[in-house]
């Protein structure tokens, strides 16, 4: 189930990164985000190809997400590096986003949060020095 979840997370998210994608290339329109050429919260001025270019950045950011989630779903080794890199990715495209792109700031904190939550727990459930407390939480935890 929580497998599920994350990997729903990570999917949403990638999804909501090609709002980046496609305003700046005029592909769709998406209410609330409106095609601009300036970027961490105004103080950069990109023009309209540059734009577009970090457009192409927030489309590999989607890419990385999507991966992330099915990597996750399936529960392969590579998912939780893939995570790290796609979100630490994703707090540079948020900062250039920036302010359109904020909410995505705390959301890749959450990410990477949550991952390094997860890799203490693994930690501690494999070593066996960390471990001596209680063995039914280590037995609960172990994969």
């Amino acid at each position: 189930m929580i497998r599920f979840a994350l990997g729903l997370a990570l999917a949403v998210h990638g999804l909501i990164h090609l709002i980046g994608f496609v305003v700046p290339w005029r592909l769709a329109e998406v209410p609330g985000f409106s095609p601009t050429t300036a970027a961490v919260w105004g103080r950069v001025e990109l023009g309209p190809l540059g734009a577009q270019l970090l457009g192409i950045g927030w489309l590999l950011g989607a890419l990385g997400f999507l991966a992330a989630a099915v990597g996750v779903w399936l529960g392969a080794a590579w998912a939780h590096p893939w995570m790290a890199i796609s979100a630490a990715a994703s707090i540079v495209l948020c900062i250039f986003g920036a302010p359109a792109a904020s909410a995505g700031l705390v959301v890749n904190l959450a990410l990477l949060g949550a991952l390094g939550a997860g890799l203490l727990m693994d930690f501690i459930v494999r070593d066996p020095a960390m471990a001596v407390a209680d063995e039914s939480v280590v037995m609960v935890h172990k994969r």
